[in-house]
């Protein structure tokens, strides 16, 4: 990966439900987003992008240009929260709320067509003075045409929103984790579990991750309620993918003092951990090479951190940078030189997984982690250009190199 004076390409409106996931297809120039709707559409992206139209705008960090999506991905009930794909770009797996992941072949053909809207918010806002006709032209004037097609596979297995997704570099292995803390691994080729496990209750799994090989696991769970000292912590464990056994207990690692005894539901053992994982690591990645897990420390947090954890011992090798009120995903370059992550405070942030240093941030803070943000990020096959899902209505697409 190169950096050098990155550029805000694309400034794609995804207006309605809060924009939740993001992946590249192919050979980076498709693009797919998700929303908290159910909604997936995909973007084929011409490689010069036209010239931005002036904004009035305020809240735009700048005037990137916009283009339509040409399909929609038809078939969940609620909520997306994370898309990923196939080594060969062929191949998109969604989770959602709707308990299931499904499994889209991005080059089928269209089942159907359909006129969608997808700036009503910004159409809103233009008739805020207007009244009779006048305003009702601008709310009711065509959307844009794209085609429609279905997932070609489902997996069930889950009984709750499905919140944590991973996938294999090599492409043969999944897994994913539910708001029951089910977690499950498995084949993507066969579409079968391989093996699964049950956390805690009363606590949530909200990030999975594997290594390249699939053969280790790292779950991340989360602590719904702040307030309550009874929960059990937020776990963070590596696992055996094969057959689900532990292979390393973070948090005994981290909190070498604390008791056996003391782990399960004391205020004590609360205020040890909470100020390593914050409420939970929400994201998770391992580096290419399996030596190095990135977990990011997510809920409403003063500043969320992003934990390097040496996967042999299970220490935090190093923390680098930070998202005001929490960080949201964490991905590792290709090349495993740099960790890039995004959070509450609208930015993206690049640092060198060497030293920890913050050598890019790609736009900038907006005003508070109610107002918007970066929800999820995405590297491009070739590593030249990052995506992101913003909560205000948003896809960016960025250039790393002017």
């Amino acid at each position: 990966m190169q950096i050098n004076k990155p550029i805000h390409k694309w400034q794609l409106s995804f207006e309605g439900d809060w924009p939740t996931s993001v992946a590249f297809l192919g050979s980076g120039q498709r693009l797919a987003a998700g929303n908290r709707g159910g909604q997936i559409f995909v973007w084929d992206l011409p490689e010069t992008p036209p010239e931005a139209k002036p904004s009035k705008e305020k809240d735009k960090e700048d005037n990137a240009p916009d283009f339509a999506p040409a399909r929609r991905l038809d078939g969940h009930t609620n909520g997306i929260t994370h898309l990923r794909t196939s080594p060969d770009g062929k191949t998109l797996i969604s989770a959602s709320w709707d308990h299931t992941l499904r499994l889209w072949d991005v080059d089928s053909a269209p089942s159907g067509e359909a006129e969608v809207v997808l700036d009503m918010k910004t159409r809103e806002k233009n008739t805020k003075y207007k009244k009779g006709e006048e305003k009702d032209a601008i709310l009711n004037a065509p959307g844009v045409k794209v085609a429609t097609a279905e997932a070609n596979h489902v997996l069930e297995g889950h009984t709750g929103w499905v919140l944590g997704l991973g996938i294999s570099a090599d492409g043969k292995r999944l897994i994913s984790g539910d708001d029951k803390c089910l977690s499950i691994v498995w084949d993507l080729n066969e579409r079968k579990q391989i093996a699964s496990w049950h956390g805690y209750d009363r606590v949530w799994v909200r990030s999975a991750a594997l290594t390249a090989d699939g053969k280790t696991a790292f779950t991340g769970e989360f602590a719904d309620r702040r307030s309550n000292f009874d929960a059990p912590a937020a776990q963070a464990r590596l696992w055996n993918a094969d057959d689900g056994s532990i292979k390393l207990d973070l948090l005994k690692v981290w909190t070498p003092k604390v008791k056996d005894k003391d782990r399960v539901d004391s205020y004590g053992y609360r205020q040890a951990w909470t100020k390593l994982v914050k409420r939970g690591l929400v994201c998770a990645e391992f580096s290419p090479d399996g030596k190095l897990l990135a977990v990011g420390q997510g809920g409403e947090t003063d500043n969320g951190q992003i934990h390097l954890v040496d996967t042999a011992t299970g220490e935090i090798t190093r923390t680098v940078s930070g998202h005001r009120y929490g960080t949201c995903d964490v991905k590792f370059s290709a090349d495993g030189k740099y960790v890039l992550s995004s959070g509450r405070d609208t930015t993206v942030r690049i640092c060198q997984v060497s030293d920890g240093k913050e050598v890019a941030t790609l736009g900038k803070e907006r005003g508070g982690q109610f107002k918007d943000w970066i929800h999820a990020i995405t590297i491009s096959p070739d590593q030249k250009t990052v995506a992101t899902a913003d909560i205000a209505g948003m896809v960016h697409v960025w250039q790393l190199e002017s």
